[in-house]
């Protein structure tokens, strides 16, 4: 701890801040970038009208575009950016620009995955009820819930916090900033309440839903052995629930172990003051949050790896597409020969 009272200095959080963010950060963003478009071309040539392609498409749009601002987010952060005599506050203008659009596309992502496992929960308990339950437009009302919900709280901080030339009498400049209006610390209030909210609820029905999967799965596995005289038809089905099951266990928990440390840093703020943005030990939360946000890039940019090695079919559409694209690129270069 140094005389200001605080447990981090400066150097330290540019070192953790450049490496977490610039370096690795960025290369994680860029690999899901690209992982998310092959998704999203996937689950579009093999048509939404399936309730787990229209769930997992909607995952990728939001991993995609919270991954498009977490690359801005990531650049705003560059220790190098502090040095330079720059017209923006970039460390200011990211609260705006980068990081809450990237928060709330997480917890998008989040509550998607979270109807994904409830859904599911019901396929195994329900099985012979789910497509009554379970429909197409009710899927697409469910998933619209999610993004508005989540991006419905973020509109108090639009509309009392904007950017603006402000002037810094420390350096005698004036730079493009973050500018709060009077009600800054109401809408600051309601903002982290919301995201504390929003985010557990999402997380622990998350883990609730994805427990409820593992047992209900193995239990429905050790009848329908038990019941048929039919084994290698038993086995079959068997095998084909697992697959589905599996993938969305497997998404489900990579989401659980990357949102853990997201989840305590919330309850952390809540009880320590200091540990704020702008508070006294602000070098600590820069370093944390930068674990946090790195570890939001890993689960936003996985999946597409999840899909492939889990799913034949996921892997047939994108072989297929793969080589259209390769069988066009060769007509292109033959044309250019000619």
């Amino acid at each position: 701890m140094n005389n200001s009272g605080e447990y981090l200095n400066d150097t330290v959080r540019q070192i953790f801040v450049l490496t977490n963010h610039v370096i690795i950060g960025m290369t994680i963003c860029l690999f899901g970038i690209v992982g998310n478009c092959l998704n999203i071309v996937v689950f579009l040539k093999q048509g939404l009208r399936m309730s787990v392609n229209m769930s997992l498409f909607a995952i990728s749009v939001s991993d995609l575009i919270g991954l498009i601002f977490q690359v801005w987010h990531n650049f705003c952060l560059n220790p190098y950016l502090e040095l330079a005599d720059l017209p923006i506050d970039f460390l200011s203008v990211q609260i705006l620009t980068a990081g809450s659009p990237n928060i709330a596309l997480s917890r998008i992502t989040c509550w998607i995955t979270m109807y994904i496992t409830a859904e599911r929960c019901l396929s195994i308990l329900l099985p012979l009820r789910i497509r009554n339950v379970v429909t197409f437009k009710r899927t697409v009302v469910i998933l619209l819930f999610c993004y508005s919900l989540n991006l419905s709280f973020y509109l108090p901080i639009y509309s009392a916090n904007y950017l603006s030339w402000t002037f810094y009498p420390s350096i005698n400049r004036t730079k493009l900033a973050f500018t709060g209006t009077s009600n800054t610390l109401v809408v600051s209030f309601i903002m982290n309440v919301s995201h504390f909210y929003l985010s557990v609820i999402a997380f622990i029905c998350n883990v609730i839903f994805t427990a409820i999967l593992v047992v209900s799965l193995k239990k429905k596995s050790e009848w329908r052995r038990s019941a048929t005289f039919v084994g290698d038809q038993n086995e079959a089905l068997t095998s084909r629930d697992k697959k589905t099951v599996t993938m969305v266990i497997v998404v489900a928990a990579i989401l659980i172990v990357c949102y853990s440390p997201g989840v305590t840093s919330c309850f952390v703020e809540i009880f320590v003051p200091d540990f704020y943005i702008f508070a006294k030990q602000k070098n600590v939360f820069h370093v944390i949050w930068s674990f946090c946000f790195m570890f939001h890039s890993i689960n936003a940019s996985i999946n597409v790896i999840v899909y492939y090695k889990m799913s034949s079919k996921y892997r047939a559409t994108l072989h297929k597409i793969l080589s259209v694209l390769k069988n066009m690129q060769k007509i292109r270069n033959y044309k250019i020969y000619l």
